[in-house]
């Protein structure tokens, strides 16, 4: 397992390094415009998770009112029996 754990480690570091390299052959320009889309892509994701945390603790029965299966349920058997008298 620990040797398992170091590969993945070592391998990790080398994709650091390669992506290293790829970002310093860029011009600064291009350097730029990347880093600023990634983090817009970043907020974005995380105004989304944000949204959906305070819609679920805000809690106003919005999936209670749209899903109302009791009116709806049939039992599967009849009730006939000595369990329902």
């Amino acid at each position: 397992m620990k040797e398992n754990l170091r590969r993945i480690g070592t391998w990790a570091r080398r994709q650091g390094e390669h992506f290293d390299l790829y970002l310093h052959a860029l011009p600064q320009r291009t350097r730029l415009t990347l880093i600023f889309a990634i983090l817009a892509l970043l907020s974005v994701t995380l105004l989304f998770i944000c949204g959906s945390i305070y819609r679920i603790g805000r809690n106003d029965g919005f999936n209670a009112r749209r899903i109302d299966t009791t009116r709806e349920f049939t039992p599967p058997f009849p009730e006939t029996g000595p369990r329902c008298r």
